[in-house]
């Protein structure tokens, strides 16, 4: 993998419904370059799929919080299972992180309302293997992905 193509996945990954013409002129190499790298970064699981970004508030969830969480005994791929479906219409939980130290596992989520977040903890407290959580709330977000060079603090 060169600079064009760590350039390609970086620009992608900013706005995944780029036109192979737009990447093409942004890297300065032509549409079929562009679509043969493309086309081997996706062969070699470098791209992996595309994604919408949504807008966490306009869905109706626009509290982040990040949750601790500490488990007994080694069955934390199983209990990150759980943890996971845990969701309703109030919170979801997005993202879930097997972590090294003192805690087992970062959880990303997101709520309606802070009884939302309340709720979704006491519920991830109740699976079993589960000892302890911590929770942060997140205040705001510096987002550098977004597309343009700027970055927005949301």
């Amino acid at each position: 993998m060169d600079a064009i193509d760590r350039k390609i996945v970086s620009l992608l990954r900013d706005n995944g419904r780029l036109s192979q013409e737009t990447l093409a002129q942004r890297v300065h190499l032509s549409r079929p370059a562009v679509h043969e790298r493309v086309k081997r970064l996706e062969e070699q699981g470098i791209l992996r799929g595309y994604q919408a970004l949504v807008d966490w508030e306009a869905l109706g969830l626009p509290i982040t919080a990040f949750i601790w969480v500490r488990t007994s005994g080694t069955q934390c791929h199983e209990v990150g299972q759980l943890l996971m479906r845990l969701g309703n219409q109030e919170s979801i939980v997005e993202e879930c992180h097997r972590v090294t130290g003192e805690w087992c596992m970062l959880l990303k989520v997101r709520v309606a309302l802070p009884l939302a977040l309340q709720a979704l903890i006491d519920r991830i407290r109740a699976v079993p293997d589960v000892q302890a959580t911590m929770t942060t709330l997140a205040l705001s977000t510096l987002n550098a992905r977004v597309s343009g060079d700027e970055e927005v603090l949301g």
